[in-house]
């Protein structure tokens, strides 16, 4: 039997190249969140059906999950009026492999907006339109996780009134 001297010609330049690729596309993760979540933002203040008196609810969207917190009703609208480029950046928190952002509104009220009977939305809108495109070109990396809003309310409601 003849001896097979086999060489691996462009191995170790074709996976070099693999790996670059691989970390470039890891690196553009958060990009494309942080891009998505201003998107939404921006999808919510523009589309959002509702009638905004003080334009706190508008001004309480956040895609920064470092900054948001729920607001009471009877805010000062100048506070909010302040904030709106910190809770309109967009901050992705990463930890290891994982990718973790959010998509909120602050306004104690807007949950019940959102759950009523109404038709009104606040932030389910928005995840309805971009939702298609997170699934059609993002899949394998992104997923949008849908929350629970009936039981999130029904326990803010207890909470509220000590129930």
């Amino acid at each position: 039997m003849d001896n097979i001297n086999g060489e691996l010609q462009g191995v170790e330049e074709t996976l070099a190249a693999t790996r670059d690729f691989v970390d470039k596309e890891e690196k553009a993760i958060p990009d494309a969140m942080e891009w998505l979540l201003k998107s939404m933002v921006n999808y919510v203040k523009v589309n959002g059906p509702w009638i905004d008196r003080t334009a706190n609810l508008r001004n309480s969207i956040s895609a920064n999950i470092e900054a948001m917190k729920e607001w009471p009703a009877d805010t000062d609208p100048s506070v909010l009026k302040s904030k709106v480029q910190e809770l309109e950046k967009p901050v992705v928190d990463i930890k290891g492999d994982d990718y973790e952002a959010v998509l909120s509104a602050g306004m104690e009220y807007a949950i019940y907006l959102e759950t009523g009977e109404g038709g009104l939305w606040v932030l389910q809108g928005a995840i309805d339109a971009f939702s298609p495109y997170i699934e059609k070109y993002l899949a394998g990396y992104l997923s949008v996780e849908k929350l629970d809003l009936e039981h999130i309310a029904s326990v803010q409601y207890a909470k509220q009134y000590s129930l």
